[in-house]
């Protein structure tokens, strides 16, 4: 069954934030999924982007790709594609991913996340976002409409299920929101980076839930190797659920004290946007980390960033 969720409509429940496997103790609440779940809550752990009035965005730059391998108590779990187009004040970011070796082989999950919109001086300001995820025999799917950052539409298949501790969601937890792919990009100015990057909150808007991710303690440091060379910013990262979690959930009290995540962002070539290069999540089990393995120009035979 489908539900449509308006701007003035509170969503009974959560579901799925990013495609692909997942680990680590930010498992989301609502349908029932098994632990490759946590890995969406991983990667939506990476956001780094704030509210702030509009200004001119970074010229048009070359379509950009980032290939990330997944992996938790250093054993391979999944992989990811994350590529963005620039547009001088557009954007358009579309994520892929998937498990892989003993995790694909327990459990199946894949699927493709996509955000467009408006690019501004401090955060992307999104259009819309779409998932389209498989999760075993069970497609996941979810549309979210905005305008100019507020939510006007939110369509959720399979609708998520009611649960009596379940926070509601109001309609001014739907103002001023970005989407948990728009969400990836931060635009960082024309100057060099500075720790001060990291000091900022992102409302993030998944269809169902809405959490804050707040960074702090910003470090700038020299990346020697890898794909990326060159100076990067080391955040850490704290979330804070908002509406439509529930109250009384372990995974999303776990998820709020946990003071052991962090993310690595660096810059995409030819712009002044930085996108993640590295995200580690510290667990009671281990740690679960997202290294990128591939940084640069996106393949010229890839299908374009679809903008619908």
């Amino acid at each position: 069954m489908r539900k449509t969720v308006a701007a003035d409509r509170a969503p009974p429940g959560r579901v799925a934030v990013l495609p692909g496997g997942r680990s680590g103790p930010c498992r989301h609440q609502g349908i029932r999924r098994p632990a490759r779940s946590r890995w969406r809550a991983l990667i939506l752990c990476a956001a780094t982007v704030s509210p702030a009035e509009s200004t001119p965005a970074p010229e048009a730059a070359p379509p950009f790709a980032a290939h990330y391998d997944l992996s938790f108590l250093t054993l391979p779990v999944g992989q990811a594609e994350l590529t963005l187009d620039l547009r001088i004040d557009r954007y358009a970011l579309k994520l892929e991913g998937g498990l892989t070796g003993l995790a694909g082989w327990f459990f199946q999950g894949s699927g493709s996340a996509q955000s467009h919109g408006r690019l501004s001086a401090v955060r992307a300001v999104p259009d819309a976002f779409r998932i389209d995820s498989r999760y075993g025999t069970m497609p996941v799917l979810v549309r979210i409409a905005f305008e100019s950052g507020t939510v006007r539409k939110a369509e959720v298949d399979p609708e998520p299920a009611p649960k009596p501790d379940r926070v509601p969601v109001t309609a001014a937890d739907r103002i001023g929101v970005t989407d948990p792919v728009g969400m990836l990009i931060v635009p960082a100015g024309s100057g060099p980076l500075t720790p001060a990057l990291c000091d900022r909150r992102i409302p993030v808007f998944d269809g169902a839930t809405r959490a804050d991710l707040v960074l702090s303690r910003g470090a700038v440091v020299s990346v020697s190797a890898g794909p990326y060379r060159g100076p990067a910013l080391d955040c850490r990262i704290r979330w804070v659920p908002v509406a439509g979690h529930r109250a009384r959930g372990s995974s999303v009290r776990r998820m709020s004290e946990n003071d052991d995540l962090h993310v690595r962002l660096a810059p995409v070539p030819g712009s002044n946007v930085l996108l993640p290069l590295t995200i580690t999540v510290g667990t009671g089990w281990g740690t679960a980390r997202i290294d990128a393995t591939r940084w640069g120009a996106a393949p010229t035979t890839g299908a374009p960033v679809r903008r619908d």
